[in-house]
């Protein structure tokens, strides 16, 4: 049920898409009844019509738009659609030394930036994969991308969560994966960090984060602990306070934190729901659940 209101969501953007924007889509022959296999059609052809060739500014920011719209279609797609279409892509786009340039940029841009509205790591995983033998006499971008491909792997949508131990400020100590509840929220944070000065208040406030099926797990995954140690606040009764021992999170690369706050949302067996997802997307997913 929930597959077929995605279905249907996603053919009423992609109506909503060709209605409203300029960027030349193809046409998906009509022969073409099923969902998915319009979805693919259309991703896999999404850049058959765009001029990769004319690098007027007009032009290119038809192609910035066209790849945002290419971006949002990524998300309804499995992996095998995303895989095909992601390798389409770079068929056309890598075809000149300015698209290999351009569009890399904003690959980087919209996937890589921790502040991108757009960034999904489900989805980059496939263009890191895929962009690598476009670099094949280039050992330093094979190996960046590699890193890259190796972080945007850790702990996706579907994933356990990797483990790991925390201290509260009392000195107890806990692991995540004894956190009894329905859903557990990673909340990665940095005390000197402004947007975190900024969320953590207005997080402390929401209804939805004091839930008694919900467990709020507030790390400090560094090891500056004199600056957590003076960030002393009062919480609510299902969140948890504390900071990860040694900074073993960053040190070991645990999680991939680019920038916090981060928050991770897992259901009651620690598999991933959300991976560094906006508060408010976060927010969303439990008021519906």
């Amino acid at each position: 049920m929930k597959r077929l209101k995605a279905l249907i969501v996603l053919m009423t953007f992609v109506i909503s898409l060709m209605a409203q924007t300029d960027f030349p889509l193809p046409q998906i022959p009509e022969t073409i009844a099923q969902p998915e296999a319009r979805l693919s059609y259309l991703l896999n052809h999404f850049w058959d019509n765009y001029q990769f060739s004319d690098t007027t500014q007009i032009n290119k920011d038809l192609g910035e738009q066209g790849f945002a719209d290419f971006l949002n279609l990524l998300g309804y797609g499995n992996d095998e659609i995303i895989d095909q279409a992601t390798k389409a892509f770079y068929n056309q786009a890598f075809g000149t030394r300015w698209g290999k340039t351009h569009y890399s940029q904003l690959i980087n841009h919209y996937l890589d930036n921790p502040n991108s509205p757009l960034r999904n790591d489900g989805i980059y995983v496939h263009f890191l994969r895929n962009i690598r033998p476009y670099y094949a006499n280039d050992a330093a971008a094979r190996e960046r991308y590699a890193f890259k491909l190796k972080q945007a792997k850790k702990n996706l949508p579907g994933q356990p969560a990797t483990d790991f131990s925390y201290t509260e400020r009392s000195g107890k100590q806990g692991k995540m994966s004894d956190i009894q509840a329905k859903f557990t929220l990673l909340f990665f944070h940095d005390p000197d960090c402004e947007n975190c000065k900024r969320i953590i208040p207005i997080a402390i406030q929401e209804s939805l984060l004091q839930r008694q099926d919900l467990k709020v797990l507030l790390i400090y995954a560094d090891k500056d602990f004199d600056a957590w140690r003076k960030d002393v606040r009062t919480y609510p009764a299902n969140w948890i306070d504390a900071y990860s021992p040694n900074g073993e999170i960053i040190q070991k690369l645990l999680y991939y934190i680019p920038a916090t706050p981060s928050f991770y949302l897992l259901d009651a067996e620690k598999k991933v729901i959300l991976k560094d997802a906006p508060l408010d997307t976060i927010l969303a997913f439990l008021q519906q659940n």
